[in-house]
């Protein structure tokens, strides 16, 4: 297979990979949020680390989109794009549901 080939085929695994984590983080931010609701207890705001960890990890996936890697590299860095995602999803719900 080519090069090119192996990188498109990571690439599009990598891709369906964080679209399932984000699917899974959005899932269950919000069970966690209903169910804090109805116990009555308050909500914390997002932490301001959040927002640059979610912009890095899509910078970084969309990189080997723009830029030739060998395909090891590639799949490095889309490893990295979907970990950094789901560690930052991960984040967020224990800080939700570690609230007194």
């Amino acid at each position: 297979m080519e090069e090119k080939k192996i990188d498109l085929c990571i690439c599009s695994v990598a891709v369906l990979a964080y679209i399932a984590v984000g699917v899974w983080g959005f899932v269950s931010i919000s069970k966690t949020r209903k169910r804090l609701e109805g116990e009555g207890r308050e909500l914390p705001p997002a932490d301001s680390k959040f927002r640059p960890a979610i912009i890095s990890s899509v910078a970084l996936l969309s990189l080997p989109f723009l830029i030739y890697f060998k395909p090891y590299i590639t799949a490095v860095l889309e490893s990295c794009a979907v970990m950094g995602l789901y560690i930052t999803l991960r984040e967020r719900v224990k800080g939700l549901e570690g609230n007194p």
